[in-house]
């Protein structure tokens, strides 16, 4: 018996999450192998989630985590619209209005995430958006 579209659909979310999930993985890897100090991973925030906080000399880096299977046209930077970059603004803003951040400085870092043959491919964009 074939397994209906609502079962598919589950499949591929389920996959999707689990690449997603060592997308994220590879991502604080790398950029603690750049001496960044990670903060948080998947957090919320009353202006949206955020993949992983970092700190970087003292400044606050929010990553945002682009993660694919495999190579595609699309640059996983051109992935993220007009409203994701508000959001990632939004929650720079949030936290640093925070006690804990207040008056610190931040930045938007990208990370994409490529998934092959091998080990995945990791590519890191300070300051990206």
């Amino acid at each position: 018996m074939r397994p209906g579209p609502k079962g598919a659909r589950r499949r591929r979310g389920l996959l999707a999450r689990l690449i997603g999930t060592r997308g994220e993985r590879a991502a604080v890897r790398a950029l603690r192998a750049r001496g960044l100090r990670v903060l948080g991973r998947n957090l919320r925030t009353p202006a949206g989630e955020l993949d992983v906080l970092a700190e970087d000399r003292g400044l606050l880096v929010l990553v945002e985590v682009k993660t694919c299977g495999r190579e595609t046209d699309t640059a996983p930077w051109e992935r993220i619209g007009a409203e994701g970059r508000r959001r990632l603004e939004g929650i720079g803003r949030w936290l640093t209005s925070q006690a804990a951040f207040r008056g610190r400085g931040w930045r938007l870092d990208l990370v994409a995430v490529t998934f092959g043959t091998g080990r995945p491919v990791v590519t890191i964009r300070p300051d990206a958006l």
